[in-house]
């Protein structure tokens, strides 16, 4: 009877997780990341010198960062700027051309995303089947439109914040690995590396980082703990500190964007930047995430508990960040509310498990004979049968809700009648989504520019992409420079 519950847990477990990963790479279109052109979409089209510019002229000479008199009046490349994603185009495009060598990075942390998360729960030993929600939890999160250029979700991705994505996915592996050496003392060098990536691949996300390492530290220190932290942390950050030092030092030549602090506005406020959703779906998630802090707390749940404490925490942040920071200096503090609702859309996934255990051990248990235990891979209070039946309709639920959203599920089609277009599965139906992008312009010899619109990675519709592509490519000819998408 074990073996066949544990053949169920691990094919639910590959389902859950190969199947999230394979609705994120389906929204992301792997025909147009294959297809040899140039990256386009939002900020995206101002990212594909980098890469080329490190492999042609600072990688001969030995350096990761100089001086580039291609833009402004010359700049120091990659002093501010993130070189680890760079680094990783190059190194692929040594085995396919580099558009698609650039694609391939610019989608990695998301594809990687669901099973970093799963492997965040893994880490840290939560029992199934807790992983697999938090990596449901990750996925709602890509999927999430309340902002579009904070970074790390897909939206955020395709408007050129890649590197984002790339260093909060390496924050998972970190979080877990970290998790994991403090109850154990091992994987101190993988733990390491993994820190390490993470701040070089992106400066926000450095802060959230190293903060929430900081705050789990805190909350298992003893003497033996300790010590594992600071050589972990320490070995990080030497392993971090060509890039992170430099980039820390010269904060004051940062370029300010002039973005105003947050909340601006009679429509603004801090309430509304932490529950950016329609209200009854903040009320669910919220419920919960609450729900699974206090299971976590019941159940003495350290990765639980964590979550929950350094989402406060990063709350508090949002508000602290409005102001110049010491050291970081110049934040714009929206762009710490990725990792908030993250945390949060993970433990609201531990959250349904705690209500459905809840549910069961009222309704179904007391039913039964008393004196059944659960099995050791198993939380404790729902059977491996009873947890996998859970696992199999949150998954279910979870992805046809975001497959019908982004009109990527099987057999669903685009139908138009009387003028009007609908997505249609089965009997559900929804208006058909326009997705399409204002990418900025698109500059001449002669200085002459011209606003286009043009589809991104994240393209549902081929019939929409043709129509937006034959736009796009008519106005690169009337400006006399052609653009590929």
């Amino acid at each position: 009877m074990n073996n066949r519950s544990d053949t169920w847990r691990s094919m639910m477990t590959t389902a859950v997780v190969v199947g999230a990963t394979l609705l994120v790479l389906s929204t992301l279109h792997p025909e147009l990341i294959l297809r040899n052109n140039t990256p386009t979409g939002g900020d995206m089209g101002a990212h594909v010198w980098g890469p080329a510019y490190l492999r042609d002229v600072l990688l001969p000479h030995w350096r990761f960062n100089g001086w580039s008199m291609d833009w402004y009046s010359g700049f120091p490349a990659y002093r501010f700027y993130m070189v680890v994603p760079a680094l990783m185009v190059v190194l692929v495009d040594i085995i396919v051309p580099y558009g698609i060598a650039f694609k391939i990075v610019v989608v990695a942390g998301l594809v990687a995303f669901p099973f970093c998360a799963w492997l965040m729960g893994r880490l840290a030993r939560l029992a199934f089947p807790l992983p697999e929600l938090m990596a449901i939890g990750a996925t709602m999160f890509l999927y999430d439109e309340s902002f579009t250029i904070y970074g790390g979700n897909i939206a955020s991705t395709m408007a050129g914040e890649y590197s984002f994505s790339l260093a909060l996915a390496f924050a998972l592996l970190a979080f877990g690995l970290f998790a994991r050496g403090l109850e154990t003392g091992q994987y101190r060098a993988w733990a390491a590396v993994a820190i390490a990536l993470s701040a070089l691949c992106h400066g926000i996300v450095l802060i959230f980082v190293f903060g929430g390492l900081v705050i789990m530290w805190f909350m298992r220190m003893d003497r033996q703990r300790f010590k594992y932290g600071i050589t972990t942390m320490v070995c990080a950050v030497l392993l971090s500190a060509f890039w992170v030092l430099p980039f820390l030092g010269g904060h004051a030549f940062m370029t300010d964007m002039k973005y105003e602090p947050k909340p601006a506005g009679p429509n603004e406020s801090l309430w509304t930047m932490f529950f950016p959703l329609p209200i009854a779906w903040d009320v669910i998630i919220l419920a919960l995430a609450i729900a699974g802090f206090v299971g976590s707390l019941l159940r003495r749940r350290f990765l639980g508990i964590w979550m929950g404490v350094y989402t406060v925490i990063l709350m508090v942040g949002v508000n602290v960040a409005q102001r110049q920071l010491p050291v970081i200096g110049l934040l714009w503090n929206p762009r710490l509310l990725p990792f908030v609702y993250l945390l949060r859309f993970m433990l609201a996934l531990i959250g349904v498990y705690e209500v459905a255990s809840f549910v069961h051990r009222s309704f179904v248990l007391e039913r039964r004979a008393r004196g059944e235990e659960a099995t050791h891979s198993t939380v404790v209070g729902m059977s491996t049968n009873s947890a996998t039946a859970l696992l199999g309709v949150s998954a279910l639920f979870c992805l046809i809700v975001l497959g019908f959203r982004y009109e990527q599920l099987p057999g669903g089609k685009v139908e138009s009648k009387n003028g009007k277009t609908h997505y249609t599965w089965g009997r559900c139906r929804c208006r058909h989504r326009a997705h399409s992008q204002t990418v900025g312009h698109v500059g001449t010899s002669k200085g002459t520019r011209a606003r286009l619109r043009t589809a991104s990675i994240t393209t549902s519709c081929r019939q929409c992409r043709r129509l937006v592509m034959i736009r796009h490519m008519a106005a690169a000819e009337r400006c006399g420079r052609t653009t590929a998408n």
